[in-house]
């Protein structure tokens, strides 16, 4: 679902990106891999990897404390020894209910756009609104409906994740300048076009990461507008969770349709579950494999 171009490529030298479903992403370098919120569990009927496809992990971010972007965290994290940046309300919570270390955990503030670094990665993290989510609404929902998959997640979520931690994208610089910022969910009505507008100031980014869900494709577009990537890479973070939940989003082509009619000098790419994008050439592996 991606598309070839011509255009100039963004430079990063032995550096790879792969989507892993949900909002699981890795930048893969030389200096090792980052990963967004690994997540491999069978969940909502969906299981597209393995604990061992994230043994590569040396640093971990995580967005948020739902369920579908943390149960899994502690379990790569003790695997592979990598290192867990992420909102102090979720490192708290990690130190107490998995009892990782200090050493283990790198807490970064989105509200005051906290910058740290590691070999490889000058990673900030920036605030994000998500759309609106009442826990205790849609358990009470799901215990008079009889809905047990989704009482299941309401009570799951509310006491084994960190559900009220902050909402936290990340602007990454790879050592050669290239710059991605992983944006989530963070594309809804809930963003002004002044917060939008003041994150592109802020930032320069190359390659943008794009939670694509809803009806939100306005929203993407907006985002887009304010950001001015050379590349989007757009992903469904709850595709199989909002079939649980009975509820239907716009067709992706929809939203890959919508930027590029807008912005037609950016490259767009639909990113499914296995998508690979070498960040030197920008060209995805699918891509590459038709070209041969």
């Amino acid at each position: 679902m991606s598309t070839m171009s011509s255009k100039p490529s963004i430079s990063s030298k032995s550096a790879k990106l792969k989507y892993f479903g949900w909002s699981s992403i890795s930048l893969e370098t030389a200096d090792g891999a980052l990963f967004f919120d690994p997540f491999y569990r069978p969940y909502c009927g969906a299981e597209w990897f393995h604990l061992d496809d994230f043994k590569t992990a040396r640093y971990i971010c995580v967005t948020h404390g739902h369920e579908e972007h943390f149960l899994d965290v502690p379990e790569v994290a003790k695997k592979t020894g990598a290192l867990v940046i992420g909102a102090p309300s979720l490192c708290r919570f990690m130190q107490r209910r998995h009892k990782f270390g200090v050493d283990k955990l790198r807490p970064i503030n989105p509200a005051t756009f906290e910058k740290t670094s590691v070999p490889g990665f000058k990673i900030t993290a920036l605030p994000w609104q998500h759309r609106d989510i009442n826990l205790y609404k849609a358990l009470t929902k799901a215990v008079f409906q009889g809905n047990t998959t989704q009482l299941a997640w309401a009570w799951s979520s509310a006491t084994n994740a960190p559900f009220y931690s902050p909402y936290t994208g990340f602007h990454v610089e790879l050592p050669d300048g290239t710059t991605i910022l992983n944006y989530n969910e963070g594309f809804n009505s809930k963003m002004t076009d002044q917060e939008i507008v003041a994150l592109g100031r802020r930032f320069k980014t190359d390659i943008l990461l794009a939670g694509m869900q809803l009806n939100f494709i306005d929203d993407v577009v907006r985002g887009v507008a304010a950001l001015n990537p050379k590349m989007v890479v757009l992903y469904p973070p709850h595709e199989k969770f909002h079939e649980m939940m009975g509820v239907t989003s716009e067709p992706w082509a929809d939203f890959a349709k919508a930027v590029r009619e807008r912005f037609p000098h950016v490259v767009v790419h639909v990113a499914e579950p296995g998508f690979e994008l070498d960040l030197q050439s920008g060209v995805a592996a699918a891509d590459l494999h038709q070209a041969a």
